[in-house]
């Protein structure tokens, strides 16, 4: 099975296609692949606690999309308190998930 790894670094914020892309990682996941969403740099901006975007990565996480959130990006941007479906780590667990066979990594 292929896993597709999605990097979102854009926020929705200022991202007109951050929609569509949302959208992508659910229709892999439907098409029966693993799918990973990995926020980083303006990415994680959504991924705070009492945004409009929580019922989202909610409903990704029950699809059974693993959502993860670059800790350095939230630090650089004062965010502490994440949505309860979103998972603080490091580029260390990029590069493992980057590295796991099956992989297909897309950088948007």
């Amino acid at each position: 099975m292929t896993h597709y790894l999605i990097l979102e670094s854009r926020d929705p914020y200022d991202s007109a296609d951050w929609v569509n892309i949302q959208q992508i990682v659910i229709d892999l996941k439907k098409n029966g692949n693993d799918v990973s969403l990995f926020l980083l740099q303006n990415g994680v901006l959504p991924a705070r606690k009492g945004t409009e975007f929580e019922k989202h990565f909610a409903d990704l996480k029950t699809l059974g999309i693993n959502i993860f959130a670059d800790f350095f990006a939230l630090q650089e941007r004062g965010i502490q308190d994440l949505a309860k479906s979103v998972e603080k780590t490091n580029f260390d667990r990029l590069i493992q998930l980057c590295l796991t066979t099956n992989t297909k990594t897309i950088w948007h």
